[in-house]
Formats: structure tokens, sequence, C-alpha cells
């Protein structure tokens, strides 16, 4: 039987029966698709903007997303942004294919797609067939435990960054590249999960959110990647503090640095369970510090030493860009707080 697209919308004619009963017919395209007889059970939920959601409840049918990559189709420097948006697609199957078989430089790309991801393996390899397979379940997860992980990630290596302004050691600073590559790979994993959430109705309730809450949650992933990735410069700079002759944790800009901190933790602790007063007390404090790092920044012009003015500037930047971060991270969860709190009333 040929395929039939199915309709997005279509109206129907509500009926009434039995005297006190409204029905509504359903589709044939849609529950012929989904597998579903006379009888089945479907699940009606009431969505809080007033609109009913049916999902085939007893459903017999299982579909899963599949990718294709031709890598001989694509430029080689493009070949892992594919991978890792079929990745972010949802994709249970990657099927990567190449005609004259495998390189080890595509082998090699495939291992870091692999790092990159988590939950995926290689479940089948021929000459030119490699089948990359998602074994992770997304119902099981949580996306809010993720999220504090990237927050203690980014957390931690500020602080062993700070620790070695202050003592010299950097015993800490060993891993930093490999924390770096932990928070984008967690970023990436929310990113799917969110993906999944906006799509299927069964993890939007296993994830206890709403498809606007996840939207703005994906915002605030990639909030926080982007601070991981200025405490992940800033790493690099201690790493090049011999170049510079006179730097003072004690002075700005690291001063900052621990009132950051504070606002940072006030913020995430207020994700899941949010207090309005500690998300106004944290903005307000993080916009004060960004006026006395730009002013500290003016001043460095002045400076008669080049080299610690340039290594103070590029700090000051990193820890400034942290705190305009931030700021985004209080005004997202400000959005989700508004919305979640939001009544639906009707209007005479």
């Amino acid at each position: 039987m040929k395929y039939v697209k199915p309709k997005k919308s279509e109206i129907r004619r509500l009926q009434l029966t039995g005297g006190s009963t409204f029905i509504v017919s359903l589709p044939k395209l849609w529950v012929v698709e989904h597998g579903l007889v006379a009888k089945d059970h479907v699940r009606v939920e009431w969505r809080p903007s007033g609109n009913l959601r049916i999902i085939p409840e007893t459903s017999s049918i299982t579909r899963r997303r599949e990718v294709e990559i031709d890598l001989d189709s694509l430029p080689p420097n493009l070949a892992i942004d594919h991978l890792i948006a079929a990745y972010l697609s949802g994709a249970v199957m990657i099927r990567v294919r190449r005609k004259s078989g495998f390189s080890s430089l595509d082998r090699k790309l495939l291992r870091r797609f692999i790092a990159i991801g988590r939950g995926i393996e290689i479940v089948n390899e021929t000459e030119r067939l490699i089948e990359i397979e998602s074994l992770v379940d997304l119902g099981t997860l949580s996306i809010y435990s993720s999220l504090n992980r990237m927050y203690l990630l980014v957390r931690t290596v500020l602080k062993d960054v700070m620790f070695f302004f202050e003592t010299g050691d950097d015993s800490n600073l060993d891993d930093i590249e490999e924390r770096e590559n932990e928070v984008d790979a967690l970023r990436l994993l929310i990113e799917r999960h969110i993906g999944g959430v906006l799509e299927s109705a069964s993890l939007e309730d296993s994830a206890g959110l709403n498809r606007w809450e996840a939207a703005e949650l994906g915002n605030l992933v990639r909030t926080i990647e982007r601070m991981g990735d200025h405490v992940n410069q800033l790493g690099r700079l201690a790493s090049n503090i011999g170049r510079a002759k006179k730097i003072d944790c004690q002075a700005l800009p690291f001063t900052v640095v621990p009132s950051w901190l504070s606002s940072f933790k006030a913020l995430n602790s207020n994700i899941k369970r949010p207090n309005l007063a500690e998300i106004h007390g944290a903005k307000d404090e993080l916009r004060k510090n960004m006026a006395i790092l730009s002013q500290y920044e003016e001043s460095l012009w002045e400076s008669s030493e080049t080299s610690d003015a340039l290594f103070l500037h590029r700090s000051s930047e990193s820890i400034r860009r942290l705190c305009a971060y931030s700021i985004d991270m209080a005004e997202i969860i400000l959005n989700i707080i508004i919305h979640k709190n939001a009544n639906m009333v009707v209007v005479e």
C-alpha cells in the first residue's frame, strides 16, 4: 500500500451521543499509522493551554530515527558537524558510509565523535559501512542532574585556576581540557534530551517539563557551556602566566571571582526550586561586578607594563563574560518561573 503523508491538521465536527457525551472521530490515516484498531486505548491529555493531546497508548508500532551519512559527499572538515547534528536530532542509529573504504583519518574522526557523544557505540562495522547506535534511554536520564554536573565542572575548574594564582600549585590544572570536553559532551547530551522532550509526549512526562520550559533549558545549557569556555580560557592564561610579571590575585580582576562563584551557586540552586529574592540579588551583584570590571579594563590602557596589561585584560574580559552569561542564566530561570506560575484565563 502506498504511503500517504498525513495532513498536519484537519477540522473535525463534534458530535453529541447519548445526550450527554461529545465525541470526535480520529483520522483513519493516523489510526492506521500507529497500528491501532477498534477498542484500542488512546490517552487524552489536557494541556496547560487548554488544548487536548491524543497519544496512541496501545500502539503496536515502534519507531526510531535513523540517519545516513555518506562521507564521500561531505567536505572533510564538516563531517564531524554532520555526525553531531545526527546525534542531536535524536537518531538511534547513525549509518556512516564510505565507498572506497574507511581511511585511518575516517576512523580517527569516528573515535572523536564517540568520545563527544554520550551513550553511543559502534555496533556493526564492515569495510564500507559503520553503524553507530545510541544505547541510552533518555527517559531514564535527568536533565537537571546533567545541568548540575556541568555547573560543578565549571565551578571546580575556576576554583582550581584561582588556587594556582594564589599558590603557584598547578597540580589540579592537568585535566582542564578533559573537563572542558566533558562540559561539551554534557551540553550535547542535554540538547539531545531536550529535542526528545519537544517531540515525544512520554519524554515530556518523564522529564517533568513542558515544551516551553524545555526550550528555555536549552538556552540555559548553552549559556553554561559558554561560561565553561571562558573558564577554560582562564586556565590557558594560567599556563602562560610566565609571560606576565606582576600578577596579584588579591587585586582586580581576580577579586571579583569569589562574588561570581557565589552568584553562580545561587542561580544553580534556583533552577529547580526557585527563590526570586535570591535570583534578583545574584543578578544585581553580577551587574555591579560587570561595571567594576569594565572600568578596570579601561584603566589598563594607561598601564606601562604591556605584557601585564594584556594578561590582565584578557583575564578580566573572561571574568566579565562569566558575569554576563550568569545574568543571562538568571533571566532564563526567571522566564521559566514566570511561565510556570502564569494562569490561563478565559477572556470574556
